[in-house]
């Protein structure tokens, strides 16, 4: 475990998480779904097993759960991994409920330090569609940079493409 604040904690990611995480997706769709395109793909808790699985045998880019104690409240991991060119991504998700309490920054936070201390990396990035705010937010009250706009670079579940911000921090 890694303390957050108070009950706020990250957990590596395990096999026995597939059914929490699946249940979060399942019973807010309309919420998460809106600005991630993964949920209208993720159907079936078969489908988060495949995800866990991959996430799992991916050991460049680990994925930990945010815990409220012992409850699940969203993940937070690592992507794009590059060690030739020591960067990384940073991606990340919360349930409604746990909203607008600082864990995602503390969270990030904790990976910043991870992915600068014991993986050697020399830059963070993290994307956030421009219209989601309070994912923006979260770089910009962590001291990251806009480093640029990548245009119609995600496809929403809506069918909608969307501009990402690119956020990056470097060592």
């Amino acid at each position: 475990m890694i303390p957050l604040f108070g009950p706020y904690a990250l957990r590596p990611l395990q096999p026995g998480d597939t059914s929490d995480i699946f249940r979060a997706i399942d019973t807010q769709r309309p919420y998460l779904g809106l600005w991630l395109p993964f949920v209208a793909l993720t159907l079936r808790e078969e489908d988060t097993r495949a995800f866990v699985g991959s996430a799992l045998a991916d050991t460049a880019n680990p994925v930990y759960t945010i815990r409220a104690g012992t409850l699940f409240a969203g993940l937070i991991g690592f992507k794009s991994a590059d060690h030739v060119t020591r960067t990384i991504e940073i991606g990340y998700w919360l349930c409604e409920e746990y909203q607008h309490r600082g864990i995602v920054t503390a969270a990030v936070r904790a990976l910043r330090h991870i992915a600068f201390g014991e993986f050697g990396m020399r830059r963070i990035e993290i994307r956030c569609a421009t219209g989601n705010l309070p994912s923006n937010r979260i770089p910009l009250r962590l001291g990251m940079s806009l480093d640029r706009v990548e245009p119609h670079a995600e496809q929403l579940s809506s069918g909608q493409w969307v501009d990402l911000n690119v956020y990056v921090s470097d060592k």
